[in-house]
């Protein structure tokens, strides 16, 4: 496998009375694309809102590049080249492209100068990534697929090295989902760890090198997705074999319910509507 880019040891969270994470143990390869798949409820995108500081392990521990990590806010991951592109975005809508790409990672944003310099970086990854998008676009005239591009630009601005993405491709078209599946191949091909958090698991077949499944809140398999299958991942997912085809029989006419001839309809004034 390759060098570890984060390892999961350990990682407890409770909410109440609630445990979305029991004694999870992960290890994502570095330049990898890993995908994270289980029902709704599993515990995914909480393990993943720990790593990007969204909450706090109860216990457990972090390593980033083989180094022990202190993560208890975004800003700690986004320092550690963790970025994260949400199911809903974090877009302000009535700004542009351009400003909601440097919002909050530079202190003179709004400085022309450093505009400047920012528009020259955006276009630089833009070119690099395959992300083309209008700089002076208004987010809310943007497509949802274009939208998702500004989200992926600004953790790529920020230098992000680890990419997360949770459930990305729930809001695109199919023509937006391979578009997106390009991108994250380049973004690998350049040597960036892309996490993908679904429970689209044919989409899991198509784009990753590795897979694990969570359930219940444990992890309860991790595979190679060359050496995996959609049957297998559903039944780790559920705990049960899952039946992914139904045979259906020929279908026989029974009884007539209801014979109609010679109908005409009109309306009120007079027009033959069937």
């Amino acid at each position: 496998m390759a060098q570890a880019a984060i390892e999961l040891i350990g990682i407890n969270k409770s909410f109440g009375a609630v445990r979305a994470n029991r004694d999870i143990n992960l290890e994502i390869g570095r330049g990898t694309i890993h995908g994270i798949v289980g029902e709704n409820g599993a515990g995914k995108s909480t393990l993943m809102s720990i790593l990007y500081g969204f909450y706090q392990a109860d216990s457990g521990e972090i390593r980033v590049g083989g180094q022990p990590a202190s993560i208890k806010t975004p800003n700690d991951a986004i320092a550690l080249g963790i970025g994260m592109v949400h199911q809903h975005f974090m877009l302000v809508d009535n700004f542009t492209v351009l400003e909601n790409v440097i919002l909050g990672a530079e202190s003179d944003a709004l400085l022309k100068k450093s505009i400047a310099k920012a528009r020259s970086e955006l276009e630089r990854l833009e070119r690099e990534y395959g992300l083309e998008v209008d700089p002076d676009a208004i987010i809310e005239e943007l497509p949802v697929g274009l939208q998702q591009r500004v989200e992926i630009l600004k953790a790529l601005y920020r230098g992000a090295e680890i990419l997360i993405l949770d459930e990305p491709t729930g809001v695109l078209t199919p023509a937006e989902a391979d578009h997106l599946f390009r991108i994250l191949r380049q973004l690998k091909d350049q040597g960036k760890t892309v996490v993908l958090i679904t429970h689209k698991l044919r989409e899991i077949m198509a784009i990753t090198d590795t897979v694990s499944v969570m359930r219940q809140g444990t992890m309860v398999a991790t595979r190679e997705t060359r050496k995996t299958t959609v049957e297998e991942l559903a039944e780790l997912m559920v705990g049960r074999r899952v039946l992914l085809r139904v045979e259906k029989g020929e279908a026989e006419a029974g009884a007539v319910k209801l014979a109609v001839k010679n109908l005409t309809v009109r309306d009120t004034r007079g027009v033959t509507m069937v």
